[in-house]
């Protein structure tokens, strides 16, 4: 009959398991995503003066400080890319569509609280996939400014590319509205960067119908409207959360660089 193994043997017994595992595998490196452009960039942001940052983040964790994350109806998970050329280093947030997601849905949700404020500006970087696959209703919707009231969003309005940069308000009197381009259109095409400012300023007084809306892109003024109504209370949170109506055929990406929020 064999004996009770000893606790020396024991030990040894718990090495050589320990030893067998070997060390984990390497991780595996994060994805490329080429040509990220250096922030700000030129021409000089349009940031009104007097406005102080909220936030200041080039996505180099998927939770930047005071933001969160949640992954919506896409199978994956967002992940963070870097731009392995030029010597940069830049680094990107990877938003990714996948074709099993929901129609009318996004793939994930990234936000930041805002302490009702009655304006925001905010800027940032993006480029959309070379296979991306637009919808009847448009490239995809992209950020989101919500108040206690309702909403408004920034999206890649026109069924095919090239498409353009125009504002929705979904809020009363309007229901929803779609504010166009009044100054310039700038095409927006696939696999190419793009840098898009957005400033919201509330009404001198409620129904005064003064509010101001203003969006470039790469510098250039597109909509430039101070006729806006708004609703009761103030912005309350700013987001990504770009939204398609058709789920995509195949795999693709909305890629978002550097970001900048700030508010009076």
């Amino acid at each position: 009959m064999n004996g009770p193994v000893s606790h020396s043997g024991i030990m040894l017994l718990a090495i050589g398991l320990i030893t067998c595992e070997g060390p984990p595998p390497p991780a595996a490196p994060p994805p490329d995503c080429h040509g990220v452009p250096p922030w700000p960039g030129q021409p000089p942001l349009q940031e009104p003066a007097g406005f102080r940052p909220v936030s200041d983040v080039d996505w180099a964790t998927l939770k930047p400080k005071d933001w969160d994350y949640l992954r919506r109806t896409s199978s994956k998970h967002d992940d963070i890319c870097q731009d392995s050329g030029g010597g940069g280093m830049r680094s990107a947030l990877r938003i990714i569509f996948t074709p099993d997601m929901r129609p009318n849905t996004e793939p994930s949700v990234h936000w930041i609280g805002l302490p009702f404020v009655n304006a925001v500006y905010a800027a940032w970087s993006v480029r959309l996939s070379p296979n991306w696959t637009s919808s009847p209703a448009g490239g995809g919707k992209i950020t989101f400014l919500h108040t206690p009231m309702g909403q408004v969003y920034t999206g890649f309005f026109g069924s095919t590319a090239p498409h353009h940069v125009s504002v929705n308000t979904e809020w009363a009197p309007y229901g929803q509205l779609i504010w166009d381009p009044n100054v310039t259109t700038t095409p927006v095409t696939y696999d190419r960067w793009y840098r898009i400012e957005w400033y919201m300023k509330w009404e001198s007084v409620p129904g005064a119908g003064d509010g101001v809306m203003r969006w470039w892109v790469n510098g250039v003024l597109n909509g430039d409207y101070s006729n806006v109504r708004y609703p009761i209370g103030g912005f309350s949170q700013f987001e990504f959360a770009p939204t398609l109506q058709n789920p995509p055929p195949q795999e693709q990406y909305m890629y978002v660089g550097h970001t900048y929020i700030s508010t009076p």
